[in-house]
């Protein structure tokens, strides 16, 4: 009934809208590409936040979008949920494919595919991927640190070779337990 339909397009708004400003406080900026008319397409966007529109697009003008982006020096992440855009997600340095319409071809398209509708995850996708990064970063510094000292060491004598095998397993295990620290990370908004 056009009630339900209504009240689900209201929530998926208020998704959209808490996302939109979610990935604003994290400092992404998000732009709208639709095929939709520019009035309904802004219309749209300015429900959930978004000041750039990008409408009607075709297909071949997504890609171009997101091309001169890149070209620009910025790194695009595309969201999309729809055939027309697989050759966008395609292009795009990261994607996230909408999975609730079951599109397989946006699913396969995308790096990454969110099961329903909750934007919410957009977000804590980009909070997690910066904090692996964060960790990989770290866990190579530390790592490399600590075997160039060992080997440093070994080599004027002030270790063994069996306590540079230790110290080397140890920097092995500091690095995996500092990796599982990733595991049940929850959202920035929700810590």
């Amino acid at each position: 009934t056009p009630i339900k339909s209504s009240a689900a397009s209201d929530v998926y708004k208020r998704q959209a809208k808490a996302a939109v400003e979610e990935l604003g406080r994290m400092g992404v900026e998000c732009a709208m590409i639709s095929g939709d008319n520019r009035a309904a397409a802004e219309r749209t966007a300015a429900e959930v936040s978004i000041r750039k529109v990008y409408a009607p697009v075709l297909p071949a003008r997504k890609l171009e979008i997101i091309s001169s982006a890149q070209r620009e020096g910025r790194k695009v992440c595309m969201i999309g949920d729809g055939v027309n855009d697989a050759p966008a997600l395609a292009q795009a340095d990261s994607s996230i494919a909408v999975a609730s319409l079951k599109n397989d071809i946006a699913i396969e398209s995308a790096q990454i595919s969110v099961a329903g509708s909750d934007l919410a995850a957009v977000p804590y996708a980009v909070d997690l991927s910066r904090a692996t990064m964060r960790t990989i970063k770290a866990n190579i510094i530390f790592s490399v640190s600590l075997n160039l000292a060992s080997v440093v060491l070994a080599f004027f004598g002030m270790i063994n070779p069996v306590a540079g095998a230790l110290i080397h397993n140890a920097s092995s295990v500091c690095v995996v337990l500092n990796s599982a620290r990733l595991l049940g990370r929850k959202p920035a908004w929700l810590r």
